[in-house]
């Protein structure tokens, strides 16, 4: 969610940075076409000629503005244009003969040439004020800069949009992607608790069975007393591993409650039952116990057992056929305040790149595995217990070492 997170904010600072830069540099070429503007502005009044009538005049302005790139518009002091460029009319000021420019007034008609100009010298006035050519601002006007856009401004003023557009486009895609993989990731846990429950009931259920066949069997001939007195005591165990089954599922639905009590006392509580499991599977496996003096953590029995089952029982899948060795240790971190319970297993240990994927809903290295066990760990000793749960070493052919971390009181 952190990740997330930050990725939204970055892409969020990225485009605000990007529309500022932007707007800051249509700021730039709006002042600098400006500043040109009132250069050739102050230029053309400082000419010795006379501002309306010398053609030779008209020729020097043409060449001033040769090198502009936005709409511009030179007009005496009566409106008329001498010069021009950028507009979109279909002839150049050479075009326009002398006798024209005398007979032209603001008030012709827009059908002739230089009247088409007018027109659009006013509508270039909408956006700019035109500036006035005088050699000293208390004398009059000896003509008129007209000036507008260039194309370049008026596409980049629809850039901060494009990149709101854009930006809206990404944050819908990556919410939906995000969304997506949220629900993937929710039909995987309804999936993986579905079969962790069926898994979870099913040996005891079919022990239950089993037990039962037994006794009808025993009814039919001579029952032996004691042999069925320790038929109904592993069918009382059986009874009781249902309800703490019963009791697990219950609570990770709930906020479970938690105690203070002795963290070595609940691992060989679930080394008692784990070593009758692992000794059903025919392979030889060794658990070692090492146990410092610990201080009590607040826990909740029932979930953490469930915890160092599911560590336990994926150490014992990852030594393989040839069996090997498990290494059970819980020591105190008097420096991070913390009791730390220490699974190592001697077996293939994980894939490069693994190790942080391993408590993703839906991740396995077993064929048949459905990969729940490890992400619901993380929860019940994250969530519920507020410690952490990490993968601490792990190498290829070497094995893992798994670290549950629980806060001392």
């Amino acid at each position: 969610q952190r990740s997330r997170a930050y990725i939204f904010v970055g892409i969020l600072v990225i485009a605000v940075a990007i529309f500022l830069y932007t707007n800051s540099l249509i700021r730039r070429l709006e002042v600098q076409a400006e500043t040109l503007s009132s250069s050739i502005a102050s230029l053309c009044a400082s000419a010795t000629y006379a501002a309306s009538e010398d053609e030779e005049l008209r020729l020097v302005f043409g060449k001033l503005i040769e090198t502009i790139n936005f709409p511009i518009v030179i007009t005496d002091v009566r409106g008329v244009p001498i010069t021009w460029k950028n507009l979109p009319v279909g002839f150049d000021p050479y075009d326009v003969t002398h006798e024209e420019y005398l007979r032209a007034h603001p008030a012709t008609p827009d059908s002739t040439r230089l009247g088409q100009v007018m027109a659009l010298a006013r509508d270039i006035d909408r956006i700019n004020e035109p500036i006035p050519m005088t050699h000293h601002p208390n004398q009059p006007a000896l003509g008129y800069v007209h000036y507008g856009e260039s194309s370049m401004i008026r596409e980049m003023r629809y850039v901060p949009a494009l990149e709101l557009a854009a930006f809206g486009i990404v944050v819908l895609l990556g919410f939906l992607g995000f969304r997506n993989a949220k629900l993937a990731e929710l039909r995987s846990i309804w999936i993986g608790m579905a079969r962790e429950t069926a898994h979870q009931l099913g040996t005891p259920i079919s022990s239950l069975m089993g037990w039962v066949e037994l006794i009808r069997e025993s009814t039919r001939a001579d029952s032996d007393p004691d042999a069925l007195v320790r038929m109904t005591d592993e069918m009382q165990r059986d009874l009781e591993r249902l309800e703490k089954i019963s009791l697990r599922f219950n609570q990770i639905g709930s906020t479970p409650r938690t105690r203070r009590q002795d963290v070595v006392g609940v691992l060989r509580e679930a080394l008692d039952y784990l070593r009758r499991r692992l000794h059903g599977l025919g392979r030889s496996i060794t658990i070692e116990e090492n146990y410092e003096n610990v201080p009590l953590v607040d826990i909740n029995r029932e979930l953490m057992e469930w915890v160092i089952e599911n560590l336990v029982k994926n150490a014992a899948e990852a030594l393989g056929e040839d069996g090997g060795r498990i290494e059970i240790s819980a020591r105190h971190v008097p420096r991070d305040g913390v009791v730390e319970v220490v699974i190592k297993d001697s077996g293939r240990g994980l894939p490069p790149g693994d190790r942080r994927r391993v408590f993703a809903p839906g991740y396995s290295t077993k064929r048949k595995g459905w990969g729940l066990g490890l992400a619901l760990s993380r929860r019940i000793v994250e969530e519920y217990h507020k410690g952490r749960l990490y993968v601490a070493w792990t190498e290829p052919g070497k094995g893992t070492a798994f670290v549950i971390s629980l806060p001392a009181t």
